[in-house]
């Protein structure tokens, strides 16, 4: 990864982790501290604490989000698992979205679900790298490897790329409250 695209890496407002400081800190690959409290104190939070924070998600794709928000800019963490989470779930949502509004299969040569998937793809891609103020729409669909017509994604499918957004929303709500009730129920320990 550049060093350029690596600094746009989880610098969407959308993603914003509301304890991301808390749980990127001490995150990396170094030993553990196993202090169990000196004098009375509570134990000092740690880097299982934290991971703890994200394997509580109650939501899986949450979980998944989360993962690669917290070490998806560290070179040597696979993040290619959580990612196709994700887009799995986004692409289900979008066809959910497409059968209650009657849409069928684009004039083009895509099957729904590869477009959905392609289009989850891309929506992932460039919310993780907060690319979207980069490329045009037409930018957007040849770097995502859609071959479909500008207009033909802005006046029919750029709808479902902003449902996948409002989903993209909904799970940074919950891993926002999860891990937010974590961090609480952790200094009332």
């Amino acid at each position: 990864m550049t060093n350029l695209l690596a600094k746009r890496f989880g610098t969407s407002p959308r993603l914003e982790l509301l304890s991301g400081e808390w749980l990127k800190q001490g995150m990396g690959v170094k030993t553990g501290k196993f202090d169990i409290g000196a004098g009375g104190l509570p134990p000092e939070v740690n880097w299982e604490d934290k991971a703890a924070a994200i394997t509580l998600i109650k939501s899986k794709t949450g979980k998944a989000l989360a993962s690669l928000l917290v070490w998806g800019d560290n070179e040597r963490y696979d993040w290619s698992e959580s990612f196709d989470d994700v887009v799995n779930h986004l692409a289900a949502n979008m066809i959910k979205y497409c059968l209650e509004d009657d849409r069928g299969a684009p004039k083009s040569k895509y099957t729904l679900n590869e477009l959905a998937f392609k289009m989850a793809r891309m929506t992932l891609h460039f919310e993780l790298y907060n690319l979207w103020p980069l490329y045009s729409v037409e930018g957007r669909l040849l770097f995502s490897g859609i071959d479909m017509s500008p207009n033909s994604y802005r006046q029919i499918w750029s709808k479902y790329q902003e449902k996948m957004l409002d989903d993209i929303d909904y799970l940074m709500s919950f891993i926002n409250q999860d891990v937010a009730s974590y961090r609480y129920e952790l200094s009332n320990v």
